[in-house]
């Protein structure tokens, strides 16, 4: 009897272990300020038109982008429609990190909460307590369900029930089977976030992202808040019946690469095998060099208010 109840009293405790919040091994509150060095076109003005070099995007997903317009981006009922949960990474803004805590029970930190960007991108609360996600047929919604776990000094979040949307602003998609995975480490004043995205829909293969922030200690790195109100930015789209979109083999803009920058365009299109620098060597034979270099895009820093220094080039 006496074994017996030793039994309970241990499983009893493990449970309530395993229930229990897990602690945070890293302070990850404050400011945090994007360092732009390697991404500040992409995040800034934004990736040239029909690039998708680098991105293991399938044919299915090729057909998509290729069938995006920018104007679509001005009907009224997308014009306030927030980027995904990845555009943490994509974006050009920073975020305030805050801490969740259970003020009930344990007074313990049980997620970590990423500001929203604007109207841009939703806040994303990571929960760290060992709750789950819920049932796959829940709703999915822009910012998705979030759950994470410490190694080491990393935390290690997963994100599901992410709606449709868009990958990159040249039209890539993703799906609503989309399962985002961030790496968080903080390194002093700065934090890093690597993220892969897999997606079974429109990617062959996991796509690798990665940005640098810096702690700021004096402001919110982020734009203040400011509230969207759709209006009417395209005369065309104003009977409410047109849409803005390129039917199969009619987008302009297919050749954009190989003329402006002489990227072969089975390179544009993307692709996995893109994603690697040996494949270049198989390129080498197709590249012909443009006749004209800096015909977009041709500042330094092409964003942020800093002085541009721009490079022309014939």
């Amino acid at each position: 009897m006496k074994h017996h109840l030793v039994a309970s009293v241990l499983v009893g405790l493990v449970t309530a272990l395993a229930a229990a919040p897990v602690p945070a091994q890293v302070d990850l509150s404050g400011n945090w300020a994007l360092l732009d060095f390697q991404n500040s076109l992409k995040a800034g003005p934004g990736p040239f038109p029909n690039s998708f070099q680098g991105i293991p995007i399938n044919q299915n997903g090729r057909d998509a982008a290729l069938s995006f317009d920018n104007e679509s981006l001005s009907e009224l009922q997308r014009e306030c429609e927030p980027w995904l949960v990845h555009y943490v990474i994509e974006g050009p803004f920073g975020f305030r990190i805050t801490s969740v805590v259970d003020n009930h029970v344990s007074g313990e930190i049980v997620g970590w909460t990423i500001s929203g960007e604007v109207y841009d991108r939703l806040a994303t609360t990571i929960w760290v307590d060992g709750r789950a996600p819920p049932p796959p047929q829940a709703l999915h919604t822009w910012g998705g369900y979030t759950t994470g776990t410490w190694h080491g000094d990393t935390l290690v979040a997963t994100t599901t029930h992410i709606k449709d949307g868009a990958l990159e602003r040249v039209g890539v998609p993703s799906s609503n089977q989309e399962v985002f995975r961030m790496f968080i480490t903080r390194h002093g004043d700065l934090l890093t976030i690597t993220g892969i995205i897999h997606d079974p829909v429109y990617l062959t293969a996991p796509y690798p992202l990665a940005q640098v922030f810096q702690q700021s200690a004096t402001a919110d790195p982020a734009t203040p808040a400011m509230h969207c109100a759709p209006e009417l930015e395209d005369s065309r789209l104003a009977s409410g019946t047109q849409i803005a979109a390129y039917l199969p083999g009619q987008n302009p803009a297919l050749t954009y690469m190989p003329e402006h920058y002489g990227i072969p365009l089975q390179a544009a299109m993307g692709g996995a095998q893109t994603m690697y620098p040996e494949y270049r060597k198989t390129l080498l034979p197709l590249y012909k060099r443009p006749t004209k270099y800096c015909t977009q895009y041709c500042c330094e820093r092409g964003y942020g208010g800093q002085a541009a220094v721009c490079k022309t080039r014939n």
